[in-house]
């Protein structure tokens, strides 16, 4: 299986950056090819233009883009990996959606106003910490971290979603994170 990893942290000495070691660690063991967009690695430029020149329409043949679309086409499966930054994804994979997950590519208008989705077949993993204890994020927020991508792979055609929520980072031991890091291993093992 085709796996790509869309990374966002930019911290390598972070627990997301350790997340990442152990889904590439066990994707590997379990011999699927796997491929990493480091967003902050790769200094992405997150800002959405379009203009007279760069019209939005045309989006999905940006060049500036069109290797990471290729590899999006090119794959099975995807996972994303990130923190949660006040309720949202960081900044840079939200610019990476609105960039890269574009129409023509990643859906197309039914009928000129419904969204349907262009990149069936494909699967997701969505792992993400959050400092906010998981309670407050599904009672207070209703999980709109979660809601958020979610919605919108489902806009892209993707059908099997699931997620893995580390929440309450910051007041977690040692002991349980490290306990989270194996059950991640095992279970990108079995993708």
């Amino acid at each position: 299986m085709n796996v790509l990893i869309i990374y966002s942290h930019p911290n390598h000495q972070s627990l997301n950056f350790a997340i990442l070691e152990q889904v590439e660690k066990g994707l590997t063991e379990a011999n699927h090819k796997v491929n990493v967009i480091d967003l902050y690695e790769e200094e992405f430029q997150s800002s959405l233009i379009f203009n007279k020149e760069k019209r939005r329409r045309d989006l999905n043949r940006d060049p500036e883009t069109e290797k990471y679309r290729e590899m999006i086409a090119q794959s099975d499966q995807l996972i994303f990996i990130y923190p949660i930054w006040w309720s949202m994804p960081p900044a840079i994979l939200k610019g990476f959606i609105d960039r890269v997950f574009v129409s023509g590519f990643a859906f197309t208008y039914f009928k000129g106003v419904i969204p349907k989705g262009l990149l069936k077949g494909k699967s997701a993993w969505v792992i993400y910490t959050a400092d906010t204890p998981g309670i407050l994020l599904t009672l207070m927020e209703r999980s709109a971290e979660w809601r958020y991508m979610k919605r919108i792979l489902k806009i892209f055609g993707f059908s099997n979603i699931k997620r893995f929520r580390i929440a309450g980072v910051r007041f977690k031991s040692e002991v349980k994170i490290n306990q989270h890091l194996d059950l991640i291993y095992q279970q990108s093992k079995n993708i």
